[in-house]
């Protein structure tokens, strides 16, 4: 038995190197695209290509028939198998390959400025004003100051992180955090998210809004998804850029309640879409089925959103919309965040790396060998992941556990099937491991509810 692990940091690949790393190619700075922001159905200059007649300077996506090698993003090709959503699919490059960046594309400190505030920064407080926070507070400590926010302010993974902790602590109710992922959709007609309304499909807009790292620092910046597949359904299991149990459920309902309002407000049309808990089920179910659906299950193995395949086939067919707010193509062209290459946090970076050990079935530590690949040092390595409140132990524990779940609560699979694709050998081994990583037996997975 396979199961797809489709990769989650999407970036089109330049060349293969004689180790079988494939690097990002840096795209070129704005100024020397040939267009910029969007024209419907030709050209797609930033975010997304995604019609015929593609420039071969654009950036984005590119799903159609004639695209030239210098499209950055996801190139769904002819032949290509519906399972490599969210993977770069080369001639010559598995379409189960894990993308790497290179060290400069890794946003190795959490003061690196990366993140496009401007229209999280008004959506914070557009909702916790609401619920009776104060303004002077919700800023203090951050270092944001609101009358010096531009369109084209970018803020730190730090600054944001501790906005939304004082959102916590400020707001009343329990639906903070599904108002403020609807909040933070409400502004993609005025971001450079607009651009992805050319999309085709839902599947290349899905892909774009959990995978592409253009849009995914200007949207929900702190949480980065896996897609697994299984027969019927693409799943999506949340990864957060910042560790911590204080606010990992605020979070992952943050980005659940921004995808399915943004899915809402792009495609015109409500997706059907089930999701997955791992708390008890709340006291303010209401809000769950109010923000994400009636499809809610709690007291699973992992969070994850799931789709069914046949709607992501599902044409788009909604007209560009136009406003006299909307970011003009000559705007884009001076925001800092689009001239920057593909950026990727270093959190993400590391479990990239581990989902190529599983690839290889390694079990063994490769952190020297992924400090090497950064050109730090092991021990700066360390440092720097404590910073983002992980560590590298923490983050290959995530990914092996998501793949032991994925195998043992979703697909059934049985020891020997689990323990091959694992790259484990011993099933006394194996079943071990599983305990360690899940808290379960194989056997105790395989009933629970998935």
């Amino acid at each position: 038995m396979e199961i797809s692990l489709s990769n989650f940091t999407v970036a089109a690949s330049s060349h293969a190197d004689e180790g079988g790393d494939t690097f990002v190619e840096k795209t070129k700075p704005l100024a020397e695209l040939n267009e910029l922001g969007v024209h419907a159905k030709k050209h797609v200059g930033v975010g997304v290509s995604v019609r015929e007649c593609v420039d071969a300077d654009s950036v984005g996506v590119s799903v159609r028939e004639g695209v030239d090698a210098d499209s950055v993003g996801v190139s769904v090709r002819e032949g290509v198998d519906a399972d490599s959503v969210g993977v770069s699919v080369r001639e010559g490059v598995g379409a189960d390959s894990v993308g790497v960046f290179a060290s400069a594309d890794v946003v190795q400190s959490t003061h690196d400025k990366v993140i496009a505030g401007y229209w999280l920064v008004k959506a914070v407080l557009d909702v916790a004003l609401n619920r009776g926070a104060n303004k002077n507070k919700l800023f203090r400590g951050t270092g944001i100051f609101e009358d010096a926010l531009e369109p084209d302010s970018l803020i730190s993974i730090k600054q944001y992180h501790l906005l939304l902790t004082n959102v916590q602590s400020q707001t009343k109710g329990a639906d903070v955090s599904f108002l403020l992922g609807s909040a933070l959709a409400a502004q993609w007609l005025h971001s450079p998210m607009h651009v992805l309304q050319t999309c085709d499909t839902l599947e290349a807009l899905l892909t774009h809004l959990v995978q592409q790292q253009t849009f995914r620092w200007c949207s929900i910046p702190f949480c980065q998804f896996q897609c697994f597949t299984t027969n019927h359904k693409v799943m999506l299991i949340p990864q957060l850029t910042v560790g911590g149990a204080k606010l990992a459920q605020f979070v992952s309902e943050v980005s659940f309640a921004s995808i399915v309002a943004l899915l809402k407000g792009i495609a015109k049309q409500r997706v059907s879409v089930s999701f997955n808990f791992t708390c008890a089920r709340p006291k303010n179910i209401a809000d769950f089925e109010t923000h994400l659906g009636l499809k809610v299950a709690f007291n699973c193995p992992f969070n994850s959103m799931c789709i069914e395949k046949h709607a992501l086939n599902e044409p788009m067919s909604t007209p560009v919309i136009h406003s006299p707010n909307m970011v003009t193509d000559k705007e884009l062209g001076r925001y800092r965040l689009f001239e920057r290459y593909p950026l990727i946090s270093l959190p993400d970076y590391v479990r990239c790396h581990v989902y190529q050990t599983i690839s290889a079935h390694n079990m063994g530590s490769a952190l020297p060998e992924l400090a090497e690949k950064l050109a730090i040092s092991p021990a700066t390595l360390k440092r720097k992941l404590k910073e983002f409140n992980t560590s590298y132990r923490q983050l290959s524990e995530e990914v092996w556990r998501n793949y032991a779940l994925v195998l043992l609560s979703v697909h059934k699979a049985n020891n020997e099937q689990a323990a091959r694709q694992m790259g484990i050998n011993d099933l006394p081994n194996f079943r071990r491991t599983v305990k360690r990583l899940t808290g379960k037996t194989p056997s105790e997975l395989r009933l629970s509810n998935a």
